[in-house]
């Protein structure tokens, strides 16, 4: 059997490292930035909102079929070989995206981008970490979703190059690197600690027995359920966290994609609009930290609600702002909550189902609550369209995310 040695510093936390800067940089240049090209793309074409954001709605639409495929994936072939593939992929798309002519090759070169973000980054990650991890799950899930917290600050550097070298040299030099950051990462990641003569988290089963009293050594044991996909679908858990993240993510969805045009349309700067992006991530570090860390010490179903309210009193902050100041409580509000919820989620999952098919359950998770948020971007984008404003989509998402908040303290509690 393949072995890593065991270091004073347990391997877990190399994988989280790794993911954590994977989800930093991909992230970064297509989840969170990639509403830096919107508007000189659209504008280029003389396209309208509805069809430059609808690009957005396949790559949601795409995301909700390849979940359960990269979900099953993973468990079959391992996250390190899958990373690889998606990299590659994706790289790919970006420099196949720079010669684009037409709505349906932008269309198609997305896809192909979205497709290797899917594989790369996302559910293989979140895998990948949790394999490792039982009592700090909720903790090394935060640490790693904290990378995509901080992948806010890549949009100030794809405003820099789409202003000096134009969008098209922009995605050349962003596929390049995606290949050249992103290979070596995934390189570290391992699959389950057993395969290398490891213990989740680091702890053998004598460690959590010796020089403890008994009521001690109960309250330490790492006791674990593994519930296999198809009993899962049949538990109020999944579709109530499908449920809850698919309304939650709708808003996500549209302010990711429409936050930039709406600030610009309103009158903020193009260079101010693109660091609003990297304050709402940056600031989300603190929910998905604070989430993470919380998580594994009080109720994970209160602390969703919790980041689902705050979440929407953003949102309908945001509906509102028709100055530069008024963005702070916005992202004052609407930043940790959604950070919040990001590791809260997983590992909830993750309590109730356990390791052997997390994989599987998160991708059908992943895949339901993405066809729910699929009309994000759209929507947003078709009331421009009538409208003028995205502050009427705004308001719609916000009350949406508010509605469902109390949801979540109605998934069954994991002893």
């Amino acid at each position: 059997m393949a072995g890593i040695r065991k270091p004073k510093l347990f391997y877990g936390w190399i994988v989280v490292l790794s993911s954590s800067l994977m989800f930093l940089f991909g992230a970064g240049v297509f989840f969170y930035g990639f509403g830096t090209f919107f508007n000189p793309i659209r504008e280029e074409f003389g396209w309208s909102s509805a069809i430059t954001a609808g690009a957005f709605t396949l790559y949601r639409l795409e995301g909700g079929i390849a979940a359960p495929v990269v979900g099953f994936g993973v468990e079959r072939y391992g996250p390190r070989r899958l990373m690889i593939i998606g990299i590659l992929i994706m790289g790919a798309g970006f420099l196949m995206m720079s010669t684009t002519n037409s709505v349906l090759f932008f269309y198609v070169t997305f896809l192909v981008t979205s497709l290797g973000f899917s594989a790369a980054v996302g559910i293989v990650g979140q895998t990948a970490v949790s394999n490792w991890f039982i009592k700090k799950r909720s903790q090394a899930l935060g640490l790693t979703m904290a990378g995509a917290g901080l992948a806010g600050v890549i949009a100030p550097l794809l405003q820099y190059l789409i202003s000096q070298h134009g969008w098209r040299a922009a995605l050349v030099i962003i596929g390049l690197m995606v290949w050249a950051i992103l290979l070596p990462l995934a390189g570290l990641v391992r699959g389950y600690p057993e395969e290398y003569g490891l213990f989740p988290d680091g702890i053998e089963p004598t460690d959590t027995t010796s020089n403890l009293n008994p009521s001690d050594k109960e309250s330490q044991e790492i006791i674990e359920i593994n519930v296999p996909w198809r009993p899962a679908l049949k538990t109020r858990t999944f579709w109530l966290l499908a449920l809850t993240s698919g309304i939650s993510n709708l808003a996500t969805s549209g302010i990711t994609v429409l936050v930039i045009p709406h600030l610009e349309n309103v009158g903020v700067q193009p260079s101010t609009a693109a660091l609003a992006i990297t304050l709402i991530t940056v600031v989300s570090v603190i929910g998905r930290l604070g989430g993470g860390w919380i998580g594994d010490h009080f109720d994970k179903r209160h602390i969703l609600a919790i980041g689902l309210i705050l979440q929407a009193i953003g949102t309908l902050v945001l509906a509102r702002v028709t100055t530069t100041w008024m963005i702070l409580p916005f992202i004052l509000f609407y930043a940790p909550g959604y950070g919040t919820t990001i590791p809260v989620r997983p590992a909830i999952a993750a309590e109730a189902f356990g390791r052997a098919s997390f994989g599987s359950i998160q991708g059908l998770l992943q895949g339901v609550m993405t066809f729910i948020s699929v009309p994000g971007p759209l929507l947003g984008g078709l009331i421009f369209d009538i409208t003028g404003s995205y502050s009427l989509g705004f308001l719609i998402f916000g009350v949406a995310t508010l509605a469902i908040a109390p949801t979540a303290l109605l998934i069954a509690k994991t002893n």
